[in-house]
């Protein structure tokens, strides 16, 4: 998982959607799409459920939103120190 990853990841959880997500990303949906996708196959395991009221994390997307928060924390901290 790269800062790029984290980004998606957090995006989909702020906007509640990969539409919504994608339009404040600047990207398409269908790249935002394959690109999380991607990501649940490299980690084995899906992040998030659709349902008729957007998407829910599923455990391991918890988890992975909180690691998401701690990279580009630790990635702004970073370029503030240099």
């Amino acid at each position: 998982m790269n800062t790029r990853h984290a980004q998606l990841v957090l995006a989909v959880v702020r906007e509640g959607s990969f539409t919504a997500a994608a339009k404040s990303l600047f990207v398409t949906q269908p790249t935002l799409s394959r690109q999380l996708a991607a990501l649940e196959d490299e980690l084995g395991h899906l992040l998030y459920q659709r349902n008729r009221k957007g998407i829910e994390l599923t455990e391991q997307g918890v988890i992975l939103r909180r690691y998401a928060e701690s990279i580009l924390a630790l990635a702004d901290k970073a370029e503030e120190e240099i």
